[in-house]
Order: C-alpha cells, then sequence, then structure tokens
C-alpha cells in the first residue's frame, strides 16, 4: 500500500479486498494483520475482518491494528456466532475491491510482494479467474515445516481443478466479476468446505495461474488435525462440495464428470485396506522434518509493525 499506511483512505474503491474470519483467534491474528498491512504494492487494499462472536481477547487486538490502519481495516464483529461458512459469507458481501483474497487469522502471508505480483498477472490476464501459489506449511507445536503444492501447472483450467484440488486458501486471488457475489447459490451456508465451492465455481468462469513462490504461511493447529476416528466426517464434507458442484454445474458435463471421478476416488481409497492401517512416514520425510525445526520461521510480510 506504497508502504504508507495513511496513503488511503477507507472511502477509496479498493484493488483489493482480503478475507479475514476470526473466531478466538487471539494468539495468531496479529501476525496475520502484519501480512497484509505490511503489502508493498501500488493500490489501495480493504481489510475486512470478520469476528464470529469471540470470547478471547481478538476483538481487542484488532481494534488496536484499526486504529493504526483506518484506512485499510474495516472491522465487524457479528452479533452472534455465525458459523465457519455464515461468517466467510458475511465478509464477502462487505467486499469492494476487484480483487478478492483470502487470508483466515490464523495464518498470515510472509512475502511483502504477494498482492503485487497476483494483481499484476491478473491485470495482463483477464481471462484468468483466480491465481493463487505454493505455501510454507507450519505444524505447530512440533515446529516442523514442509513445502505445499510442489509441481502443479503453471496454467490450468477448471477440469483439473475439478479432478485435484491443489490450492491452500491463503493464496488465492478472485477476480470478483467472475466470484459473482450478488449470485452465489445458498447452499454455500451448507457446506463445510466452502473454500472449495468458492475455487471451482469462479474457476469455472475462466483460467487459474500457479506460481510455485511460497509466499504464505498456513498453520496446522493441533485442534485443525483429523484423527482417524474423523476421517469418514472428512470425506462426508469433501462428497457435499463436490455433490453441490455437481448439481450447480450440470451444464458443463466436462467439469461434472470430473467431480463424480474425484467422489468415486476418494470413496475407493476410503474402503482400501491401507486406508485402515496409520501409516508410518517414510525415513526421508521424518529426516526433512526434523530438519525443517531448526529452521527459522518464516516472518510476516510487515512484522516491524508487531513490536509497534
Amino acid at each position: 500500500m506504497k508502504d504508507n499506511k495513511d496513503s488511503y483512505s477507507a472511502s477509496d474503491v479498493p484493488m483489493v479486498s482480503v478475507v479475514m474470519v476470526a473466531y478466538n483467534s487471539a494468539p495468531y491474528i496479529a501476525e496475520a494483520i502484519a501480512g497484509v498491512v505490511g503489502q508493498r504494492c501500488a493500490f489501495g487494499v480493504q481489510l475486512v475482518i470478520n469476528d464470529d462472536a469471540s470470547t478471547d481477547s481478538t476483538g481487542s487486538i484488532v481494534a488496536e491494528w484499526a486504529a493504526q490502519f483506518p484506512g485499510i481495516i474495516d472491522y465487524r464483529r457479528n452479533d452472534e456466532n455465525l458459523g465457519v461458512q455464515g461468517n466467510y459469507l458475511a465478509a464477502l458481501a462487505r467486499c469492494r475491491g476487484k480483487y478478492i483474497a483470502m487470508c483466515d487469522a490464523d495464518d498470515y502471508w510472509c512475502d511483502p510482494s504477494k498482492l503485487q505480483r497476483q494483481v499484476e498477472y491478473m491485470e495482463t490476464h483477464p481471462e484468468c479467474a483466480l491465481t493463487y501459489h505454493r505455501v510454507i506449511n507450519l505444524y505447530e507445536p512440533s515446529g516442523e515445516m514442509s513445502l505445499s503444492n510442489g509441481g502443479g501447472a503453471v496454467e490450468t483450467t477448471a477440469e483439473g481443478l475439478a479432478s485435484r484440488n491443489p490450492i491452500t486458501n491463503l493464496s488465492v486471488l478472485y477476480r470478483a466479476s467472475m466470484m459473482q457475489l450478488d449470485r452465489l447459490p445458498a447452499w454455500l451456508a451448507d457446506v463445510r468446505l466452502i473454500d472449495y465451492g468458492l475455487h471451482m465455481l469462479t474457476a469455472s468462469r475462466g483460467t487459474l495461474h500457479y506460481s510455485p513462490r511460497p509466499m504464505g504461511v498456513y498453520r496446522h493447529l493441533p485442534s485443525a488435525i483429523w484423527s482417524e476416528a474423523e476421517q469418514g466426517r472428512r470425506l462426508e464434507m469433501a462428497l457435499a462440495v463436490r455433490r453441490h458442484l455437481i448439481s450447480q454445474l450440470s451444464d458443463r458435463p466436462e467439469l461434472t464428470s470430473r467431480l463424480r471421478k474425484a467422489c468415486d476416488d476418494m470413496i475407493a481409497a476410503a474402503n482400501s485396506p491401507a486406508a485402515t492401517r496409520r501409516s508410518r512416514r517414510p525415513l526421508l520425510t521424518r529426516l526433512r522434518a526434523a530438519v525443517s525445526r531448526l529452521l527459522p520461521r518464516p516472518r510476516p510480510a510487515g512484522s516491524r509493525f508487531l513490536s509497534k
């Protein structure tokens, strides 16, 4: 934002609206906000923070940041808890940008050029519906790190996304006109994996672009790690959003056929004998994990603001 928190006022039309949903996010949200306000870009940014009636100090932390960046941070606390889907939809309804980015309150952006790079590509490729990039996985509390979704195709289409979802939510930048926020289907309020629903609906209207440059940190928290006992629920959530998409995109057989195959493959994998056994990580993976604990953790793009 020209590296100047006073460059834009709340009345300006932003180039990018950033959706940040939060619930009891006090330990992490300062880093998430720092990663956004620390972006070095030649355009205005609106940071939409929706607090889902947190019971911790999330609100007071955001209030301090909003006082420093009144032209950027647009904060609202829900009167009652809406749940993940409702909170996302409420935040999206307040977005005014030409492009929309996502960064949940427990993740953060570590590259200050992230938005500039993604917007520059989108501005010169009007056919592109969304861009995304590689991220660093941070596993807490062990401190292990890994890189996500390597080796992906730089240019792809919705057909590829229907077969496999390589997109980490904090990496995505949508073209708002292709999201069609005023026409989002009602079923998005009912599916737990709302991010994949948004990815697919938007991708169905254009192309996708992938950057192998890691520009964000996806924090894996113990409370978010699925146990073996929850694998059935995880499968049902993945199937549910795809079934809605199959119905929604019924006029696109090239997409629905791939979505159906993805469902069949998930069910087959879940029912295979190997799925009932707890697999041990390969030796090389364990060695990489051990080495990663010795590496410094990436800092948020605006870490200079964290000490203030």
